[in-house]
């Protein structure tokens, strides 16, 4: 009995850190980071929430998000660099403002991103300003202009995206994370639009490219493998078509 309750002893501490240990690579995997240039090559920051984190990829994010397979269609034209944040909302008055993150861990996105002098910046935040809790119309439209003014400033070619549609998941009735796809169709996309219309910036609308296409997604919000494919084609089409 001595031998058994020595076992126990010994086995409930190992399982609670394997346990724990678990838990800390799950969580791991859905932190961002601000990445680091991995060459010579210019750079283009990709500053947006969620969908531009990969969180529909989260094992796979370092070959699966749309930057991953961005940077490989421009064949080492570009370092792409993600700045994504999961939750991430354009309004400084949403529950998680990507320019005033609460999270301290998370504070300071926007300016490391910037300070990588990269030549592109793509910016594409409002899929969870649509929440009801979140979302202001006329407070959308200022701060977005606000912000394209304010990088526009920098002189570097920007790039507006109209968030992706969203759409429930199989066999839910709703859009999952209180994401409105209402809201995203018939306010946000055409006041982005108008955004980039008025600060002569270019625009990639999202929503028309996956409007319909509930296999682009993992849980109709965050695309899959696929979905990330078809952004990224669409992106690299802009960028090379000049």
């Amino acid at each position: 009995m001595s031998l058994i309750k020595s076992i126990i002893k010994v086995g409930i501490p190992v399982a609670l850190t394997a346990a724990a240990y678990a838990v800390a690579k799950a969580r791991e995997l859905t932190l961002p980071a601000k990445e680091k240039p991995h060459g010579d090559a210019p750079i283009i920051v990709a500053m947006g929430d969620s969908i531009t984190f990969g969180a529909g990829v989260v094992q796979t994010r370092k070959s699966d998000s749309w930057e991953a397979k961005l940077e490989k269609l421009l064949g080492g034209s570009y370092q792409v660099l993600n700045y994504g944040i999961s939750g991430a909302t354009l309004q400084d008055e949403g529950d998680k403002p990507y320019w005033n993150m609460p999270e301290k861990h998370l504070q300071g996105y926007p300016q490391a991103a910037l300070a990588l002098e990269p030549q592109i910046i793509i910016l594409m935040l409002g899929t969870n300003d649509s929440k009801p809790y979140n979302w202001n119309r006329e407070r959308y439209q200022a701060q977005l202009d606000q912000r394209v003014k304010e990088l526009k400033a920098s002189g570097k070619r920007l790039i507006l995206m109209c968030p992706p549609f969203a759409c429930p998941a199989d066999g839910a009735e709703e859009v999952a994370f209180d994401i409105k796809n209402e809201t995203i169709r018939d306010e946000i996309v055409p006041i982005v639009k108008a955004c980039a219309q008025e600060n002569q910036v270019e625009c990639i609308d999202l929503y028309a490219l996956t409007q319909g296409h509930s296999e682009y997604f993992a849980d109709g919000v965050h695309p899959n493998s696929f979905g990330n494919r078809v952004i990224a084609a669409e992106i690299h089409r802009v960028l090379t078509e000049q």
